[in-house]
């Protein structure tokens, strides 16, 4: 679908395009071949496309072996685009607020994926949904999102990029770029370039994927601060059971939140939950 093909649509439907949703068409079909391709769909899988828009990535996912594809689209005129361009029995069209959406999604089929171009507003708080208090953990994400957000996504340890999301992601799986996108590519064309990142080899968390959030909240809530000064003090841990925490995670109290790897984060973690 290229540009004049979503401006007529528009025009028919008598809409355009809401900032307020985050809304930016993709018009190359490059970028949607590669996301369908990393998610290397089979015939077990439920994929979720959230913000599908006009079907641009759908209409790629459409020919796939997926068992079921569900769309969530929020804006109304939208779904009932959709709902006469996707009428085939495997697709399951739903008209509402991804963020109220996944805290019900019920799952049945062997495998879940989630494809989608996020709206850039709401990116985050959708990732972090999918794997806090989705009934069904996804087994695989490709999902297209802001250029600076994936580059923090992707910050390694001792990395100032590194954030809240980053270490987050990091206990469910491997996440990595897998393409650039220049802003140009969609239409309207947005203020910032985006890139699509997958999260792959998704386990569910030997504690509560909620805890977990809370203590790198806790922990990056000052930054530039030791993990002695923000989350062991905001737990109020005693400086010598902080200290012999710190040992059991293999980490060192002068440590910034940033320099802390997956493993030691799992092990801080781990070893808090009792507390």
């Amino acid at each position: 679908m290229d540009r004049d093909q979503i401006k007529k649509i528009l025009s028919l439907y008598g809409t355009e395009a809401k900032k307020s949703l985050g809304q930016h068409f993709l018009v190359s079909p490059s970028v949607v071949e590669t996301m369908v391709r990393a998610a290397d769909i089979s015939k077990d899988d439920t994929i979720l496309e959230i913000g599908p828009g006009l079907g641009v990535l759908t209409e790629g996912l459409a020919s796939s072996s997926a068992r079921e594809i569900i769309l969530c689209e929020k804006d109304r005129k939208f779904c009932e685009y959709l709902k006469g361009e996707f009428k085939n029995n495997k697709f399951k069209i739903i008209c509402d607020d991804a963020l109220l959406l996944i805290p019900n999604l019920q799952v049945k089929s062997p495998s879940f994926k989630v494809i989608s171009n996020l709206p850039y507003n709401v990116s985050q708080p959708i990732i972090i949904s999918l794997l806090t208090v989705c009934p069904t953990l996804p087994d695989k994400m490709v999902v297209m999102v802001q250029r600076e957000v994936a580059d923090r996504f992707i910050a390694a340890a001792h990395d100032s990029n590194r954030g809240i999301l980053t270490a987050f992601l990091e206990l469910f799986g491997t996440v990595k770029i897998i393409e650039k996108v220049p802003k140009n590519f969609f239409y309207p064309v947005p203020e910032v370039d985006s890139a699509v990142i997958e999260l792959s080899d998704i386990k569910p968390l030997p504690f509560s994927s909620k805890y977990a959030l809370k203590i790198l909240k806790l922990s990056f809530a000052g930054k530039r601060k030791m993990i002695k000064n923000s989350l062991f003090s905001s737990l109020k841990i005693s400086g010598e059971k902080a200290a012999d925490l710190a040992q059991k995670s293999g980490i060192n109290l002068d440590m910034r939140p940033e320099e802390l790897t997956r493993d030691q984060w799992l092990a801080l973690i781990q070893n808090t939950t009792d507390l």
